[in-house]
């Protein structure tokens, strides 16, 4: 009996360090296949990947990294300079990255970022609006002031 208890234990201890060991190869294998999604171009599998690789790890900079550069790469500029920021804190060298790779980045989301200011974003949208209300003002105004033109003559 003794010994089918140490059979037990030893076989449950062994499948717990596998268990342990595999955990880290089978994230690093996520976000490696997050990596190679982007790359193809399947964004939509890519950026559920990097999903499952931020639930997992939220504090890996290497996923914000990657996270950042899928954003960039759907044109979401505001939200990808979020994503470099967050793995520059996380971890200030970015060393899994290409230096080159990390500095184009950046250079794209600070050209963006000058076409689009985030506190100017829609500002055209408002200034249209208000110039359709102020042509239909005048128009409305104009129409009423020629009934009552008309009305008197």
């Amino acid at each position: 009996m003794t010994l089918r208890l140490t059979h037990r234990r030893a076989g449950l201890t062994l499948c717990l360090l596998l268990t342990l060991a595999v955990a880290p190869c089978a994230r690093a294998a996520t976000l490696q296949q997050a990596g190679e999604l982007l790359q193809s171009g399947q964004f939509a599998q890519a950026d559920r990947a990097i999903a499952q690789v931020l639930a997992v790890q939220p504090d890996s900079a290497a996923a914000h990294y990657l996270d950042a550069r899928l954003l960039a790469a759907e044109g979401k500029w505001p939200l990808a300079e979020k994503e470099l920021e967050r793995a520059r804190r996380i971890d200030p060298a970015l060393p899994f990255a290409p230096a080159a790779q990390v500095q184009a980045l950046t250079d794209d989301i600070l050209r963006h970022r000058w076409k689009n200011p985030p506190g100017l974003a829609g500002y055209g949208q408002a200034a249209l609006a208000v110039l359709f209300l102020g042509v239909s003002a005048y128009l409305v105004w104009g129409v009423l002031r020629g009934r009552r033109h008309t009305s008197r003559s």
